[in-house]
């Protein structure tokens, strides 16, 4: 389980800074989830009346880090592969082939986007549980 800080709460959502654990330190891939060096801010509906200050334990079940690294690091790599063959094979060309590959990243990038608003409405996302400390 991860451990946050409440630092404020407003309309319903509080905005939870996560602590850095060691394994968040030493990761190669601590840029790509934007934490770096600093706690990551993490807003969630709030139905136990928490507030600024208060420390919990936040519970995201294993098969949503999962699906969430799958899509994250994998998809955009499929896309790629997917328009790179299709490229080659209707120009019959390494540069289309190239320039296909180019764009299937792009779009690979963008339905991630696109993924992530629809994804921050579905509850499959959001941490199973908040326990108060």
């Amino acid at each position: 389980m991860d451990r946050g800080k409440v630092i404020r709460t407003e309309e319903g959502f509080a905005f939870i800074e996560m602590e850095l654990n060691e394994s968040c330190h030493a990761c190669a891939n601590k840029s790509v989830c934007m934490a770096g060096d600093k706690p990551v801010e993490l807003k969630i509906g709030d139905s136990s009346g928490l507030k600024a200050g208060d420390m919990v334990e936040i519970d995201l079940p294993p098969q949503t880090k999962l699906t969430a690294g799958f899509l994250l690091f994998i998809f955009p790599l499929i896309s790629l592969l997917i328009c790179y063959y299709i490229a080659y094979r209707i120009w019959g060309t390494e540069e289309a082939g190239i320039a296909g590959a180019l764009l299937g990243l792009v779009l690979g990038i963008a339905d991630l986007m696109i993924f992530n608003k629809i994804a921050a409405k579905k509850r499959y996302f959001k941490p199973r549980s908040v326990r108060k400390l």
